[in-house]
């Protein structure tokens, strides 16, 4: 893991000394082990996402006047 960490360090040309290789090694045992944690609840296997994003097109035609019983229509111009 240590050689990995330092590749990619190396490949994004970030400096890192051997104490702070030996932290985010240590650290990233605890996250992997956290996030790993997150997919292991069965009651939420098939579950779908809360956020979902369903884009549908809805054509209104926005030239005419809703009709609505309540409101009295406008009478017509007169000529």
């Amino acid at each position: 893991m240590t050689e990995v960490l330092k590749n990619l360090l190396a490949a994004a040309r970030l400096p890192a000394s051997e104490a702070e290789t030996a932290a985010y090694v240590t650290a990233y045992e605890a996250h992997r082990t956290a996030v790993d944690a997150l997919y292991a609840v069965p009651a939420a296997r098939y579950a779908d996402p809360a956020l979902r994003f369903r884009a549908a097109g809805r054509i209104e035609d926005w030239a005419t006047p809703p009709t609505n019983p309540a409101i009295p229509e406008a009478p017509a111009p007169r000529a």
